[in-house]
């Protein structure tokens, strides 16, 4: 996992979530290894709108547990 993505893990607040194709264009990084990355931190999916897009679809926000 590449560090600014960790960094990126560690400050998402609970609120914000993210489709997996805008945390690739913003990171840089191909769908398959974001999925990866958020798969690694315990990351899961839910159907939101995008905080960046603003598209409806599978959103990525961070485990209010972790």
């Amino acid at each position: 996992m590449s560090d600014l993505f960790r960094t990126f893990l560690s400050n998402l607040s609970a609120g914000a979530g993210y489709c997996v194709d805008c945390l690739s264009q913003m990171y840089g990084e191909p769908v398959k290894a974001i999925g990866g990355y958020l798969s690694e931190g315990g990351i899961v999916g839910h159907q939101a709108e995008c905080r960046n897009c603003r598209q409806h679809k599978e959103t990525f926000k961070a485990n209010p547990s972790s």
